[in-house]
């Protein structure tokens, strides 16, 4: 295989799964996080989560693909690149990098405590109560994470957009 034909199927793993990693992170810091928390007490908690337990496994692995491919083609076409469209490029793959382990780390751990707590069924006072607090700490949690991690991925799309105009800037 030759390096042109590497770097072409890398920048189309690239971009098709960074489209749906941030789609899906999108989707859900505007549309599923928000309804589940408003609309938890009425049952939606349940199914929602069950969305974003599917969109997180997307999530997951469009992350992975994305920044492996991102790492390929940055050591072979942009790793001496200290121009300014190499610091703005630097700037959106540590942004991409942090929302991918804000995700994993907190995205994830709080979505599969939320989904766990959901199904429960707590039958005293005191554990539903417990319960209760401790969903609408979660929910929180989960709301937060995925703003951030949304908003780091919409930095880094935006970098890798325009990062090619930065020198024509400066």
């Amino acid at each position: 295989m030759s390096e042109l034909f590497l770097i072409v199927l890398a920048r189309a793993v690239h971009v098709m799964a960074g489209v749906a990693w941030a789609g899906a992170m999108f989707v859900m810091a505007v549309v599923v996080v928000p309804l589940a928390s408003r609309h938890a007490e009425q049952g939606a908690g349940r199914w929602l989560g069950m969305v974003v337990q599917r969109a997180g496994q997307l999530s997951g692995i469009s992350a992975m693909l994305t920044v492996l491919s991102g790492i390929y083609l940055f050591a072979v076409l942009h790793a001496h690149d200290d121009s300014a469209s190499g610091l703005v490029l630097k700037a959106g793959a540590v942004a991409a990098v942090v929302s991918m382990v804000l995700g994993i780390v907190v995205g994830r751990r709080t979505g599969m405590e939320l989904v766990r707590l959901e199904a429960e069924n707590p039958t005293d006072a005191a554990a539903t109560a417990a319960r209760a607090a401790r969903l609408a700490t979660l929910r929180s949690r989960a709301k937060l994470s995925t703003r951030l991690t949304a908003a780091l991925l919409g930095f880094a799309v935006l970098s890798m957009a325009v990062f090619r105009y930065a020198t024509a800037l400066v």
